[in-house]
């Protein structure tokens, strides 16, 4: 039985699912077996890299789940602070840099 490609098997109303099920595929590239993956020996751990700042101070996330309004009120803050400073300001640095003073007037 001749091997068909992905195109040939969809003008033929084959689904692809059946046709990668079947092995009938061809023209597949950069297909790594699944037992090279395994062999791997140069692949970082995710959970042992700490993220660093610029300052090589670690960092943490944070997850937060604010109401809209207020996250709209940081995204036009922080664009402001942007074009005040004439360079780009995330809202997470906007963030920071608000604990950062509030730290500061509470001696913390």
């Amino acid at each position: 039985m001749a091997r068909k490609s992905m195109k040939d098997a969809a003008a033929a109303g084959t689904s692809v699912f059946d046709q990668i099920a079947s092995g009938n595929v061809q023209n597949v590239q950069d297909v790594t077996d699944v037992k090279d993956v395994k062999d791997v020996t140069d692949v970082k751990d995710v959970k042992n890299v700490q993220d660093v700042n610029k300052k090589g101070e670690p960092l943490e996330r944070l997850n937060l789940k604010i109401p809209a309004d207020v996250k709209e009120y940081l995204t036009v803050a922080a664009a402001k602070a942007s074009i005040a400073r004439r360079r780009n300001i995330s809202l997470t640095e906007y963030l920071i840099q608000l604990v950062r003073e509030d730290m500061a007037k509470n001696n913390e």
